[in-house]
């Protein structure tokens, strides 16, 4: 685990003992537990509320893969019920300056409600403890919902409500997380991609909600805008966790170093973001529409997706040959295909448009006939000799045969 000074990292000094790295001249004693522990298979809780997690960690940092491994592998066990998001701070200043609100000491630590609880390192018996203690304390009856919709594939709309069940008013902060589930950009110290990487704040504000009442609000999130361009909208998730405005004097290294100031949370809901993807336009074919059996004949299919989206051509030739499909190309990009029909007869060519999020077109069709059969000459010649077998010989006769 290493510490680091807010926002500047000024030294780097080897703590062999305990094999972690710390950005401090005297190490520490007994304040990192570093377990590569396998988590414990244990019954789903029954919480007052979504816990959330959020883990203080750099990609510099030698002893933060195993918060990350850790947490991925708690999250996956569904045993606890808790989100959680991985600020990852030397790449992303957004994190870096929420975790700065935290005080941060030591890279990886993990920060349960906002900060009713703190743990430096990676312990998973101290993750469970604080896990099941965070989740049993008592907290204002708040409940939110959310949905989250890509309008297309840079805009995020996410409209939540959050309603106050008390008979007193509640004000608070509400935060809106943007987390990429599986990072495609950063990697841990080990080379791993980071899990539930915080990207953004889509929502950070005061809220007072009136008692018996509610807000709701509708807001859009832009990945371009918001220097996140790449994130892939499958790959998205949208956690919202409501704090309370009750002051606690908390430890970013525990028991008494670096106080900051922490309010938890009484609210956590969490989805996975819904993606309105419109099919493709029917394809539309050209080429020869009678021909020869055993010839190869090529023909163009042209289509467009409405949002733009890169798209497969998936191709039946009518002839009982399997379907194939070719791509991805650029909407609005045409390309072309060969095809040889064996046996004379009638045709139907059949091409419908896939994009890459599985929306597909309706079939375009173009019927084809190989009334011919490129052994017609040959056929014709062996019809002659039957209708008149008595040419036959002198044939052979001329032929020499």
């Amino acid at each position: 685990m290493k510490k680091i000074l807010p926002i500047v990292i000024i030294g780097v000094f080897l703590l062999s003992s305990i094999g972690v790295t710390a950005l401090q001249n005297t190490p520490r004693e007994n304040t990192i537990i570093v377990e590569a522990t396998e988590p414990q298979m244990l019954g789903n809780r029954d919480y007052t509320h979504t816990v959330l997690v959020e883990v203080g960690t750099a990609t510099w940092c030698s002893s933060c893969p195993a918060s990350n491994a850790a947490w991925h592998s708690i999250y996956g066990g569904g045993n606890y019920d808790f989100e959680y998001c991985e600020m990852v701070i030397d790449k992303n200043s957004v994190a870096n300056a929420h975790m700065g609100t935290r005080n941060l000491y030591w890279v990886p630590t993990s920060y349960f409600d906002g900060g009713e609880f703190v743990h430096p390192g990676t312990s998973y018996p101290q993750f469970y403890t604080f896990l099941d203690s965070s989740g049993s304390r008592p907290v204002a009856d708040i409940v939110a919902s959310m949905t989250a919709v890509w309008l297309d594939h840079n805009q995020l709309e996410i409209y939540f409500e959050v309603s106050n069940n008390e008979i007193v008013n509640y004000p608070g902060q509400l935060k809106i997380y943007i987390v990429e589930l599986e990072s495609e950009r950063w990697n841990d110290y080990n080379g791993n991609p980071y899990h539930h990487a915080f990207l953004d704040f889509a929502f950070d504000q005061q809220i007072n909600i009136p008692a018996s009442g509610s807000i709701t609000d509708t807001i859009t999130w832009d990945k371009v805008t918001n220097g996140h361009s790449s994130l892939r909208v499958d790959n998205t998730q949208v956690i919202l966790a409501v704090y309370d405005d009750e002051p606690h004097t908390s430890y970013s290294d525990p028991p008494s170093g670096a106080p900051f100031t922490a309010y938890y949370v009484d609210e956590t809901i969490a989805t996975s973001p819904t993606f309105e993807n419109t099919d493709p336009d029917s394809p539309h074919i050209e080429g020869k529409i009678n021909g020869k059996a055993g010839v190869d004949y090529t023909y163009s299919i042209c289509s467009s997706d409405p949002d733009g989206d890169p798209m497969y051509y998936c191709i039946d030739w009518g002839d009982g040959t399997p379907e194939v499909c070719i791509g991805p190309f650029p909407s609005g990009v045409c390309t072309t295909a060969s095809h040889n029909w064996t046996e004379q007869g009638d045709y139907t060519i059949k091409v419908k448009a896939r994009d890459v999020y599985d929306a597909e077109s309706d079939w375009g069709t173009l019927d084809i006939s190989m009334p011919l059969n490129q052994q017609a000459p040959l056929g014709w010649f062996l019809r002659f000799l039957e209708n008149y077998p008595r040419v036959f010989p002198i044939l052979r006769t001329l032929l020499g045969l």
